[in-house]
């Protein structure tokens, strides 16, 4: 499977299109307030079989005539969609769906045979990079230019709308993109942390640009002006779109980096080794500056690029000793602090910076956990040894190669 996603061109047309998704955040209101007074009265959840049965005969009435789009799909997947996370409230024990205002519900589905996909005409008015194509959802026509080829058969088309107003598709083809990188016969351990992004175990440091404390100053004076204006005027939705393209700027460069720096990675090394990390706990602990490095996004970015350049990302047990481990003595320094960023091993009396040390054994844990070999002290000089060609050959075609 592959996603790609594409911004509509903005014109007219488009408001139909706010409509239909301004529909579809009412009716799942509506849903929520039914499955709320059913549970209320009969003790249990509402069944997805229920809610479809229900909007069936909602739409026959006059009052809900206006909710009959040409693709019924879209509505159903909706409550599909209510009727998981119902279920999901028990199995997972996540909160109940909340109410939204119907101009902030932010997606619809269809089904990849609802919206074919056809090829503007080349003499246009302005000249662009990418040519233009135009999509057809709920028997109208939108424009976008499709700046990636369409490999594969369209299986869903997914609507999304963001804070600015602006409408994206996102293609799901039934393709899987394959460009394998030539081998470098190298591995790699890497610490996550908050100063430097990744430290790896040859002592190379890959820094965050903490985007969203570059645009800290910025968003605040944005929001203190929106908060001045009058509630409901036109002065106010501007200001709202300010801050809200402010958020959008801190993602855009965000997800910039974290693509920039997979395929950096997946370039250089064959095997990738990461420590099982606890996210959750670490926001506890720090906050803000750790949703700003947003780990887990990287990791998805990295384990997607690493399937496509066929390559290796691989975790040890969060609990395997790392940081307090000697990596040339596995001499254990039970008094080791946070705040120390280098120290001296009591036994062997090697200086060892800390970040790097907790790389080099994480290195070590993932080659002995993963069967490659062993690593010897001399990785300190920035050389790998006991891995062989071979044994990285067949951890990268290995179907369980990929965590």
């Amino acid at each position: 499977m592959r996603n790609t996603t594409h911004k509509l061109f903005h014109d007219k047309m488009l408001r139909h299109l706010h409509d239909d998704m301004n529909i579809i955040g009412v009716a799942r209101n509506h849903f929520i307030a039914l499955a709320r007074r059913y549970y209320r009265r009969y003790g249990k959840g509402l069944s997805y079989a229920k809610m479809s049965k229900h909007l069936t005969k909602l739409k026959k009435l006059k009052k809900y005539q206006h909710w009959n789009m040409p693709y019924a799909w879209a509505l159903q997947n909706v409550i599909k969609r209510l009727a998981q996370s119902y279920r999901e409230m028990k199995t997972l024990g996540r909160g109940q769906p909340r109410f939204k205002k119907c101009k902030q519900h932010k997606g619809m589905t269809f089904r990849g045979k609802h919206c074919p996909i056809e090829k503007v005409c080349d003499k246009q008015k302005h000249k662009r990079n990418h040519p233009t194509y135009k999509i057809r959802i709920n028997r109208r026509w939108y424009r976008f230019a499709l700046h990636r080829a369409i490999q594969g058969e369209i299986l869903q088309v997914q609507v999304t709308r963001d804070a600015l107003g602006d409408m994206y598709i996102t293609l799901t083809e039934d393709f899987s993109e394959v460009r394998p990188e030539p081998k470098t016969g190298k591995a790699e351990g890497f610490d996550m942390g908050i100063k430097d992004f990744l430290t790896g175990s040859d002592g190379h440091r890959y820094t965050s640009p903490m985007c969203y404390k570059q645009n800290a100053n910025k968003l605040a004076k944005a929001q203190k002006e929106h908060s001045r204006k009058v509630k409901g005027s036109n002065n106010q939705e501007r200001a709202r779109k300010n801050v809200a393209r402010i958020h959008k700027k801190t993602v855009n460069q965000r997800t910039a980096h974290h693509w920039q720096l997979a395929i950096e990675l997946c370039r250089k090394f064959d095997i990738l080794f990461f420590e099982d990390l606890n996210l959750e706990g670490m926001k506890r602990l720090w906050g803000k500056q750790v949703s700003d490095l947003a780990f887990g996004d990287f990791m998805r970015k990295l384990k997607y690029q690493a399937k496509k350049r066929i390559r290796s990302v691989l975790k040890i047990n969060r609990w395997s000793p790392t940081t307090k481990c000697c990596s040339v003595c596995n001499h254990p320094h039970k008094d080791l602090t946070l705040a120390d960023r280098s120290w001296i091993c009591p036994e062997c009396h090697t200086h060892l910076d800390r970040d790097q040390n907790a790389a080099m054994n994480i290195l070590k844990e993932g080659v002995a956990s993963f069967g490659l070999g062993e690593i010897s002290p001399i990785v300190l000089f920035h050389k790998i040894v006991g891995i062989s060609v071979e044994a990285s050959s067949r951890l990268l075609y290995s179907t369980n190669a990929f965590a």
